[in-house]
């Protein structure tokens, strides 16, 4: 009995003592954790806080022992701030005192043991300033957002944006200029996550129907989503990336005579902004694609099946920029009052200016059409042009981004003849900039109408200012040199002929007409140039020019031709 005894109470001592621990861990755990997240807070504002144009103000942290709430406002570094509201009142003629915009964020932290995760936090999001307190109101008070979030022992914070309900008015400035408005949305919520150690934050939100009703026109939207990464590891911004997917639009006009209606089926946006080590901006790559748009005013109806915009630009060096810009638009149909209408296709365009050297630039362009149908022609044109202008110096376009960019610091609403001396200075750059010599070309051009056509080539390489001077002597020094091939059937010469007088003289002659005139009206422009061997008439009923100027000789259609230059 007193054995049996003994051996209880040696088993309740290391009961006790487990239970003991147990119970210092789970209340000393709550201690830990609380300093772990304050902790790691402080590091969020010190990271939030190296951002360019934004200001932490007001911060506050009070830590209890299971939860602590935590607070601070979001404001516009001051010379930013100044320089927003006077280009803003200048624009809008508006008084705007006091500051643009504070957004104030207060969380509520619970950071007890058996969670799961380090800490849970509620929070909300309040906006003040002009910009929503006299441009933009809240039809309702409330938070601008509200979201709910847990960080994990990894330090990673995961949260949610709660859905609401928005309505957002114009407030008593815009009302007053005229600027009326009131927007209605379903926010459906979202999802955020937060990475310190790799220094990311992505976030996602979704977009029910929303509603814009201003004085001249109600648009409807069916509903989005969008997609937002910002990469800033070591606490240097490096990258942000913005997608987002857009339903159906709808926009109605509550006057028809003044303005129309119009629909798109839908569209996408990406964005990508690259950053270099010390967080300058370094690179922009943007892609925008629009599907199914119709619009339709008094005058003016268009369609489109699908619109494609693509833009790249690189900055190398301090200043300068480098890039692509490229439009592609599918199946469009416009129709105008008083103009021939038109139909194509396609219509493609695209603008290159990129380094070819350490010490030269080129730009270059491409300009096409498919199946391009103006009303009143019977037959479709086609056309695609290439053409490239290169062996610009890069000092050159260096000073004008230098110049450039100089005109925007010194830019001031209150004193804009500061500028000017900036711009005689840019517009002296610019001259330099074209003034050497370049080569150029233009291969392939392609022009038809129907099974009608004409093909050009152009390869030269010349000093501007002997093209510019057109002095003899100068175009035929050794090193300047040029080749222009042309051929063109007399068929597509006789179309553009018609086309042009039938534009001229409408339905005041008739078809028989027109194609005597047209056929006039190229043999008198043919006649002396193919008498002077300018141009020379080819099997097939076409027409050639072959010029050629190289080690200081000119050559017309394979003869000498320096004669061609004193008709000039």
């Amino acid at each position: 009995m007193g054995k049996g005894k003994q051996q209880g109470n040696s088993l309740k001592k290391p009961l006790a003592a487990v239970v003991g621990l147990a119970l210092i861990a789970g209340l000393g755990a709550p201690h830990w954790m609380g300093r772990q997240i304050e902790r790691q807070y402080a590091d969020y504002l010190h990271q939030f806080g190296s951002l360019e144009y934004i200001q932490i103000e007001n911060p506050s942290y009070e830590r209890g022992w299971f939860e602590a709430r935590a607070s601070y406002e979001l404001v516009l570094e001051p010379e930013f701030a100044q320089a927003y509201q006077r280009l803003l009142a200048e624009d809008m003629a508006l008084e705007l005192e006091g500051e643009p915009l504070r957004i104030a964020i207060s969380d509520r932290i619970v950071h007890g043991p058996f969670m799961g995760a380090l800490a849970r936090l509620e929070g909300r999001i309040e906006a003040s300033g002009w910009l929503f307190d006299q441009l933009v109101q809240w039809e309702e008070a409330g938070a601008l957002s509200r979201y709910e979030a847990s960080v994990g022992f990894d330090r990673v914070v995961k949260g949610e944006w709660a859905p609401q309900e928005m309505t957002l008015v114009a407030g008593p400035l815009l009302s007053e200029a005229g600027f009326d408005m009131r927007y209605v949305a379903d926010y459906l919520g979202g999802d955020f996550r937060y990475d310190p150690t790799m220094g990311e934050y992505r976030s996602s939100n979704r977009l029910g129907q929303a509603r814009l009703e201003e004085p001249g026109a109600v648009h409807t939207f069916e509903g989005a989503t969008s997609n937002l990464v910002v990469s800033f590891p070591q606490g240097v911004l490096r990258e942000v990336t913005f997608t987002s997917d857009d339903g159906p639009m709808l926009s109605q006009s509550r006057d028809p005579a003044q303005t129309g209606d119009s629909r798109i089926d839908g569209q996408n946006v990406e964005v990508q902004l690259d950053f270099d080590e010390q967080g300058r901006f370094a690179s922009v790559d943007s892609r925008f694609a629009m599907r199914g748009f119709e619009a339709e005013e008094p005058e003016l109806f268009l369609t489109l099946q699908g619109i494609e915009a693509d833009f790249k630009a690189t900055r190398q060096g301090e200043t300068s920029w480098y890039g692509q810009l490229g439009l592609n638009l599918d199946g469009m149909t416009v129709r105008q009052q008083q103009s021939p209408g038109f139909e194509a296709q396609s219509v493609n365009y695209r603008l290159d200016v990129e380094p070819e050297s350490d010490s030269q630039f080129r730009v270059a362009q491409l300009v096409a059409s498919r199946d391009l149908r103006i009303q009143g022609m019977e037959e479709p044109i086609a056309f695609h042009l290439e053409s490239s202008y290169g062996q610009l110096p890069r000092e050159a376009y260096d000073t004008l981004w230098q110049l450039v960019y100089e005109a925007i610091d010194v830019f001031s609403l209150d004193d804009p003849d500061a500028v000017l001396p900036v711009f005689e200075r840019i517009e002296q750059a610019s001259e330099t900039l074209m003034a050497g010599r370049s080569a150029f070309t233009f291969k392939p051009v392609s022009f038809s109408i129907g099974d009608a056509d004409a093909d050009l080539s152009l390869d030269a390489d010349l000093a501007l200012e002997d093209l510019d001077a057109f002095d003899q002597h100068k175009l035929l020094a050794p090193d300047n040199r040029l080749d222009l091939s042309v051929n063109a059937s007399a068929l597509l010469l006789h179309k553009v002929a018609r086309e042009s007088l039938r534009q001229q003289y409408g339905v005041m002659i008739s078809d028989n007409e027109l194609d005597a005139m047209a056929k006039e009206m190229v043999a008198q422009g043919l006649q002396p140039m193919l008498e002077l061997g300018v141009v020379r008439r080819e099997e097939g009923d076409r027409y050639s020019l072959h010029l050629q100027l190289e080690d200081g000789q000119l050559r017309m259609n394979g003869e000498p031709g320096e004669w061609l230059l004193g008709q000039f």
